[in-house]
């Protein structure tokens, strides 16, 4: 996380601009932070993700699908400024007699996921809009895992907070990934998508959803006639 940090602060700040640039929003990591430990006025959201880690000892590499992010924001009105305090959860290698708690390392694509779900809800605690889309961006691991998680040597897991994987999808490299977007009704922001898109696909629900009613309807009529028909 040390590494990437100023990555992360500055592809939050463009998203955040995206959908309020008049507010200013700052991000920075907090090793202290705890689940469900909240000052008043701060709010709370976290997120499991896959990650890759390197053991500064040994140099060996694994992978996880349980890598525990934490985030507690605050937003003044007053001042239009926000903060979030960050928190990326580590493991130590499995192999090493006494090994160090090792920083995970993230892709761009799910540091941009991560973060973009982060900004959906900031705006829907903080500003309380209403928006198209109420689904997160799913996470990507880009190798197959196998066994279960190694609890011995996860952070979260060891201080109690590790409660499993969310949203973590297992896709091809060759595979484009569908990334939702994050559209706020009342004020038509569009950071990540097109909202042609996003209508076009609601116009085809509300259309089968009206056919299949009508194809019932004339069936039921069907069977009426014939009925009657029979009686008489």
């Amino acid at each position: 996380m040390t590494r990437d940090k100023e990555v992360w602060k500055q592809m939050f700040q463009e998203l955040m601009r995206e959908v309020k640039p008049w507010h200013r929003w700052t991000l920075r990591p907090d090793k202290g932070l705890l689940p469900n430990v909240l000052k008043p006025g701060w709010m709370q959201y976290q997120q499991w993700t896959f990650a890759r880690f390197q053991c500064s000892s040994c140099s060996r590499n694994w992978a996880s699908a349980q890598v525990l992010v934490l985030f507690h924001m605050r937003w003044s009105e007053e001042k239009s400024r926000g903060q979030v305090k960050m928190r990326v959860f580590t493991q130590r290698c499995k192999k090493c007699p006494q090994p160090l708690f090792e920083d995970p390392e993230f892709t761009q694509e799910n540091i941009s996921r991560i973060l973009k779900n982060l900004v959906f809800r900031i705006m829907k605690k903080c500003y309380r809009g209403r928006f198209q889309l109420t689904e997160e961006v799913p996470m990507i691991k880009d190798i197959s895992l196998e066994g279960p998680h190694n609890s011995d040597n996860c952070e979260a897991c060891l201080e109690g907070f590790c409660a499993g994987p969310k949203q973590v999808t297992s896709l091809p490299q060759s595979q484009t990934p569908r990334v939702y977007s994050i559209c706020k009704v009342e004020e038509g922001v569009e950071p990540w998508a097109s909202r042609k898109r996003v209508c076009s696909y609601t116009l085809q629900k509300h259309i089968c959803r009206s056919v299949s009613i009508f194809c019932c309807c004339v069936i039921l009529i069907v069977i009426v006639v014939i009925v009657a028909r029979t009686a008489i």
